[in-house]
């Protein structure tokens, strides 16, 4: 999986805080699925990087699985505990590690950002409100349901370039909790031993 289209996604739907009316919610209060276009262009003048990304949320569990169609496996997220897990189908493995929604990356969101309404939009059959949100090192404009499903973000941040995303289909059906843990019978890979100066940068974005 493309590490910077999983991260901009992850960013843009795991980062939950307290729905305030200056806020948009965040997390979605329901459970959905959505499929995703992404482009990432990671500095100027090189073309953009397109990624066909899947995303399932669990309302009950707070749990997100992340999926590229291209990728040999995907991400599931557990924001509460802390932890994101990486399945490897091929291998028939998956290696838990963990996960900082505050590490700052990306688009990721946070209560320590400004959120300014900019009005509203229809996306994918749905409509949205637009939200301009600025922080020290990311800009970006989302547009968010009521319910909390991003539909629509373009962002960028110094570090790790630009990105956009669009919503091409939203189904609110249930999702199974199977869906949310790594398949049974799959083998736990533990993570390699890291020297302490690198455990600090674990969780966050790669490059």
């Amino acid at each position: 999986m493309s590490s910077r289209a999983f991260w901009l996604v992850a960013g843009l739907l795991v980062s939950g805080t307290a729905v305030a009316a200056d806020h948009p919610p965040f997390l979605p209060t329901r459970d959905v699925a959505v499929d995703y276009q992404v482009e990432v262009t990671q500095s100027k003048g090189e073309p953009p990087a397109s990624h066909s990304v899947k995303v399932a949320y669990s309302a009950a569990t707070g749990r997100v699985r992340v999926e590229q169609a291209t990728a040999p496996g995907y991400m599931l997220i557990d924001r509460a505990a802390g932890h994101m897990t990486l399945v490897m189908e091929p291998m028939q493995s998956y290696m838990d590690m963990p996960f900082d929604a505050k590490a700052g990356a990306g688009l990721l969101l946070n209560d320590k950002m400004k959120f300014t309404r900019a009005g509203s939009a229809k996306v994918a059959g749905l409509t949205c409100n637009l939200w301009d949100v600025v922080s020290d090192s990311t800009t970006a404009r989302l547009c968010i349901t009521d319910d909390g499903v991003v539909l629509r973000g373009q962002g960028s941040d110094p570090r790790r370039g630009e990105g956009k995303l669009l919503a091409t289909s939203v189904s609110y059906a249930n999702q199974p909790a199977t869906k949310f843990n790594p398949p049974q019978g799959f083998n736990k890979m533990e993570m390699p031993v890291l020297p302490p100066g690198l455990m600090g940068k674990m969780g966050r974005p790669p490059g």
